[in-house]
Order: C-alpha cells, then structure tokens, then sequence
C-alpha cells in the first residue's frame, strides 16, 4: 500500500512516517521495483507497536533502541527487556502523578460546595483586592 494509504490507517501523517523511517524508529519500508514505499501488514504491525510506546511516553530514542536491538536478533533479549523495565518505571511515575490529581480534583469535586468553592472564591477575592492596589 502507498504511504499515503498507510497514513490514513495508522492516522500518521506522511511527514511523520517518513521521519520514522529515516530516523530508525520504524523498520525500513519495504520498496516496490520504482523504489516507492509499498506498506504491508508487517510494516502497519511495526508503527502500531511503536505508536504505543510512543503514546505510554517512551522517549523517541528509548523506542530507537529497542527496535534497533529487536532487528538485531535474540541475543539483545537482555537489553530489549532492560529498556522495557525503564519505560514502565517511568510510566508508573506519571500514572502515580495522574492519580494524584485526579485525587485531588474528586477532592474537590466531592467537597465543592461545602469547602471549595468558597475558599477559591476567596483567593479570587484577595487576587482582585490585590489587583486593585497595584
């Protein structure tokens, strides 16, 4: 399938896919005989795995990596889980971040109007005053 075929399925821009390739974070794209990128299934397998690294936060070159040790074969098992083990230990952090202020925000939800709202009308109150002696 043509890039652009491949761009409306993985919903990647053309730019993006060819930035992809080039820079080692998708497997080269097969060629047809005019040397044109023809997307198969394998290739929309390798940008939906990567895409999900990328969506879950794993830094671009984290993602370079592992597709570069996955190519190299069995022997990079080690190191593929290495990466793996980092990128969850930095997905946790922000799963742990989330979960914080989503406590905090069904904090203030559960409690709006007995407490939140007015506290927070009253620090609108005191930026104003504060406004108002500037």
């Amino acid at each position: 399938m043509t890039i652009k075929e491949a761009s409306k399925i993985t919903g990647i821009s053309i730019d993006n896919l060819r930035y992809y390739e080039r820079i080692g974070l998708i497997p080269e794209v097969p060629r047809n005989a005019s040397g044109i990128r023809d997307y198969d299934e394998v290739s929309l397998s390798w940008i939906d795995f990567v895409m999900r690294f990328k969506r879950g936060g794993m830094s671009l070159e984290a993602i370079r990596e592992y597709v570069h040790l996955a190519i190299q074969g069995e022997q990079t098992k080690p190191a593929r889980k290495e990466i793996l083990l980092d990128a969850k230990e930095n997905m946790e952090a922000k799963l742990k971040e989330i979960q914080e202020s989503l406590d905090v925000i069904n904090y203030k939800l559960d409690t709006y109007d007995q407490k939140c709202g007015p506290i927070t009308m009253e620090m609108v109150d005191a930026w104003k005053k504060s406004k108002e002696k500037e």
